[in-house]
């Protein structure tokens, strides 16, 4: 490919890239928006642009590009962050409005994450944790109600975000609670032999479906984000969180418990399983040189040890793991004994599952 082709080409990918972080920007700004709306703050900051600028200056200084230059790139941002702060849909605001919900395991990383979410939908939410003291702070910290697990018998939608080892036993608890017609849903990471017996549990009135966020709890917003729905008894309550959900950005994608759990053999378990094993082969290397690559899978690995218990629980829970494992380390143990004249086939194999990877469904 000629250089000049080629740079271009890079540029344009760089040109996507910038984008999508500028959406990214849009999109935490109008949740910044909603927050200060209820709080009666003034959308634009001066103080806090001065200190913005000043890091970018210092920023732009070191990477050896003109400071001037990139100011009036950052007064254009500043502006649409302003406008993003101001667009705030009514009735994008109001999918929830006036649903009570209860999030038990509220206190928890992904716990807040849903009560965020549906508070700044309209919904009016408790949650609930394990220690009252804890409980109440959090509360205060999102401006939600503290609350505890009797106010299922209150509530119209039910979210757990308890570790998956206690999803059936709290489940089965907070179901017996609950009005029939309201809605009860889990966030397990695996649903065979958890998302089933809830189901087989819990009174048949009740609406009932396991959700699986494919994502970490440090997300700000659902912008772009997928969520995969077990729906095993999906209703009215049920069709208004959904709304809600994919009103926020998010797709939302339905399967059954099977399904889920042979993707997610793969999706999640497959990976975590290789960056775990890498991660605790590394323990030779010193410090530097590093690639960037390699700094970027070490990322990926720190994330692994915020998550632990969810990780472990994927690694000894999901019934179609194993094999997927072992193939694995049967393919990782012939290529450490790869020959030459073998690579070319290997190489086309991969590309194969490139290919797979790349086709657009």
């Amino acid at each position: 490919m000629d250089d000049v082709t080629r740079i271009r080409d890079r540029i344009d990918e760089l040109d996507q890239e910038i984008v999508r972080l500028l959406k990214n920007r849009y999109e935490n700004a109008r949740l910044l928006g909603r927050i200060k709306q209820q709080r009666h703050l003034d959308y634009r900051d001066p103080e806090r642009e001065k200190i913005i600028l000043r890091k970018i200056e210092r920023a732009a200084t070191s990477l050896d590009l003109d400071p001037n230059l990139i100011r009036p790139i950052f007064d254009q941002i500043f502006a649409l962050s302003v406008e993003a702060q101001r667009d705030q849909p009514e009735k994008s605001a109001k999918r929830l409005d006036q649903t009570r919900i209860l999030i038990v395991g509220g206190t928890g990383a992904m716990g807040r994450f849903f009560a965020r979410f549906t508070s700044q939908q309209g919904a009016k939410v408790k949650i609930a944790g394990r220690e009252i003291n804890k409980t109440r702070t959090a509360a205060k910290e999102m401006e939600v109600e503290p609350g505890t697990i009797l106010d299922a018998a209150s509530s119209d939608i039910v979210i757990l975000a308890v570790p998956m080892e206690e999803t059936v036993r709290v489940a089965t608890e907070t179901a017996s609670l609950m009005t029939t017609g309201c809605l009860l849903a889990d966030l397990s990471s695996v649903k065979t032999g958890i998302s089933d017996r809830v189901a087989e549990k819990i009174p048949k009135g009740l609406e009932y479906v396991s959700l699986h966020p494919l994502f970490g709890p440090g997300v700000d917003h659902l912008h772009d984000q997928v969520i995969l729905a077990v729906p095993y008894r999906p209703g009215q309550k049920w069709s208004r969180l959904a709304r809600a959900l994919q009103g926020g950005g998010s797709k939302l994608i339905t399967m059954s418990a099977a399904q889920h759990d042979k993707a997610m053999a793969y999706v999640q378990g497959l990976h975590h399983f290789a960056l775990i094993s890498l991660g605790l082969g590394l323990d030779g290397m010193g410090g530097e040189p590093k690639t960037q690559s390699l700094r970027e899978t070490e990322g990926r690995i720190v994330r692994l040890l915020n998550s632990w218990d969810t990780i472990v629980g994927i690694q000894q829970l999901n019934p179609f793991l194993p094999p997927v494992r072992q193939k694995f380390v049967e393919v990782a143990t012939g290529l450490a004994q790869i020959r030459s004249k073998q690579s070319s086939g290997l190489k086309k194999r991969l590309a194969s599952n490139v290919q797979k990877w790349s086709r657009k469904l």
